[in-house]
C-alpha cells in the first residue's frame, strides 16, 4: 500500500498547497477499498448466482417432462442470467495494474468514469436482462399449466410474474442504496479532488 501512494503521489501538480480533505492518502486509499469491496462482493454474487441456477433447473427437471416450451423457457433463462454474471465481472469497478502507476488526477479521471459505469449496469443492464429471463421462466411453466382452464392459467402465470417482479424491485432498492453508500462518497472526494486541482493549474 505504501508503494502504491508513493507512486500516486507523483502527480503534475502541486498537490503539498491542497487542503487536507482532498489530499492523495486520503483519496487513494477510499478508491483502493472501494474495489476490494466490490471485488469481493462479486464473487459472493457469483457463486451464489450460480447455485441458484443450478437448484432451480435440478428441481424444475425433477418435478416436469422437458418439452419444447420448457427447453426453451430453460435455455432463455440460463443464458439471461449466465450473461449477467458475465457482464458484471466485466463491468464491475476495479483498477487495473496500469492504471495503478498514473498519477492521482489521471486514477482519479478513471475512477470517476468506472463508478458511472457501475451505475449503469443496474440502471440499464441489469432491467434489461431481467425482462429476458422473465420470459425465459414463463416459458419454462407453460407446459406445467396446460391442464388448467385459460383463465387459471393466466392468474398462475400473473402470480408467478409479480412475485418475480417484488422480489427484483426489493433487489435492485437494496443495489440502489448500496450504490449511493458506497459509491457516491467516493464520487464526490473525487470531485472535489478534481476542482482542488484545477484551481492550482490556473
Amino acid at each position: 500500500m505504501e508503494h502504491l501512494v508513493e507512486l500516486w503521489q507523483q502527480a503534475k501538480i502541486d498537490e503539498s498547497r491542497m487542503d487536507k480533505t482532498y489530499r492523495t492518502e486520503d483519496l487513494i486509499p477510499m478508491i483502493i477499498s472501494l474495489e476490494k469491496k466490490q471485488q469481493q462482493l462479486l464473487r459472493f454474487k457469483t457463486l451464489g448466482s450460480i447455485i441458484m441456477l443450478l437448484a432451480l433447473i435440478i428441481v424444475f427437471l425433477n418435478r416436469t417432462t422437458l418439452t419444447l416450451y420448457s427447453g426453451l423457457g430453460i435455455g432463455i433463462f440460463i443464458a439471461s442470467v449466465l450473461t449477467i454474471v458475465v457482464l458484471l465481472n466485466r463491468l464491475r469497478f476495479q483498477i487495473t495494474h496500469e492504471e495503478r502507476s498514473f498519477s492521482t488526477l489521471q486514477l482519479a479521471g478513471v475512477a470517476e468514469v468506472k463508478i458511472h459505469s457501475e451505475k449503469k449496469i443496474f440502471t440499464t443492464y441489469l432491467p434489461l436482462f431481467f425482462v429476458v429471463a422473465l420470459i425465459g421462466f414463463n416459458l419454462m411453466y407453460m407446459d406445467v399449466f396446460e391442464g388448467e382452464e385459460t383463465g387459471s392459467r393466466i392468474l398462475y402465470h400473473l402470480i408467478m410474474t409479480a412475485s418475480v417482479s417484488i422480489a427484483f424491485v426489493v433487489g435492485m432498492s437494496v443495489r440502489i442504496k448500496r450504490f449511493y453508500k458506497q459509491f457516491l462518497p467516493v464520487l464526490d472526494r473525487i470531485r472535489k479532488f478534481k476542482s482542488e486541482s484545477g484551481k492550482l493549474e490556473e
